[in-house]
């Protein structure tokens, strides 16, 4: 009886622990994803500005 509460209190942990590991990796791929994308346009931005510059 106690190694079968210890199992499920093991495996409730593991659960928990990987669901807020989780969200925290989606955070931070999800802040990488929008500063990526904003470079992307900067840079896009930039290119554009500079050919105007020289034309």
């Amino acid at each position: 009886m106690n190694t079968t509460y210890f199992f499920l209190g093991l495996l409730t942990g593991i659960s928990v622990s990987a669901f807020f590991i989780g969200k925290e990796l989606y955070k931070y791929y999800t802040k990488y994803t929008v500063q990526k994308k904003q470079l992307d346009r900067i840079l896009k931005l930039n290119d554009k500005i500079k050919k105007f510059k020289v034309a």
